[in-house]
């Protein structure tokens, strides 16, 4: 294998939380996995680590970044200075047949609603994806990619909490009926709005967990 292809199944991986976050990666037994050397595997890694999926700590080796919930915030924080200004563009470039590619994954998000394994958010991943990519803003894109990549373990996170599913895919369907009567406006909105609610549902979660761990044993607050 060479090492982009080590390193997309890696990123792969870790954005579908089969390695997750805050895990150590053994780079003798992931050299045996793929069946390489150490020279691609480290090359791979450091890929990965410039796209900041992983980090290299010393006497530790190889980390996949685990974020705090400031950092899921900041990051959240960004994809709003990112995505929605990419409405505009979107619209100027969309053809009939990407809003046909959009229809059938935002399709495809209400069939697997109730599935248990990860294709719900396979496909929500790949429809923010695939929906950015039309604006044909590369070095924007490319951004935002890295930025969706990075909060990607989290998301899936937010996709297990009730009613999370339900929203984004309203959000999803709404944002192809805009995009088919060239919408910018609506477009925009939507995306805000489901960057928002994501954000904002997934911060109180994170936040009711903290505050639970940070708690003295026998659950006393102290007040």
């Amino acid at each position: 294998m060479r090492p982009d292809e080590i390193a997309s199944a890696v990123r792969r991986a870790v954005l579908e939380r089969v390695i997750r976050p805050g895990q150590v990666l053994n780079q003798e037994e992931l050299a045996k996995w793929f069946g390489v050397s150490r020279i691609p595997l480290r090359e791979a890694l450091r890929t990965l680590v410039g796209e900041g999926l992983i980090v290299i700590q010393p006497g530790l080796g190889a980390i996949v970044t685990e974020l705090d919930l400031e950092a899921v915030d900041e990051l959240y924080g960004l994809r709003l200075r990112l995505e929605p200004p990419l409405a505009a563009d979107i619209v100027e470039h969309v053809q009939p047949t990407d809003v046909s590619e959009l229809r059938r994954m935002s399709d495809r998000l209400v069939d697997v609603m109730e599935e248990r394994g990860e294709a719900w958010s396979s496909t929500a991943y790949a429809f923010n994806r695939r929906l950015y990519e039309v604006s044909a803003r590369r070095h924007t894109v490319r951004l935002v990619v890295q930025v969706l990549n990075l909060v990607e373990p989290y998301a899936r996170m937010h996709a297990q909490i009730p009613g999370a599913r339900d929203h984004t895919t309203e959000v999803a369907g709404a944002l192809v009926r805009a995009l088919e009567k060239g919408n910018a406006v609506k477009v925009e909105r939507r995306i805000h709005e489901g960057v928002e609610s994501t954000r904002s549902v997934l911060i109180t979660a994170m936040a009711s967990v903290t505050n639970v761990a940070e708690q003295p044993p026998g659950g006393e607050s102290g007040h």
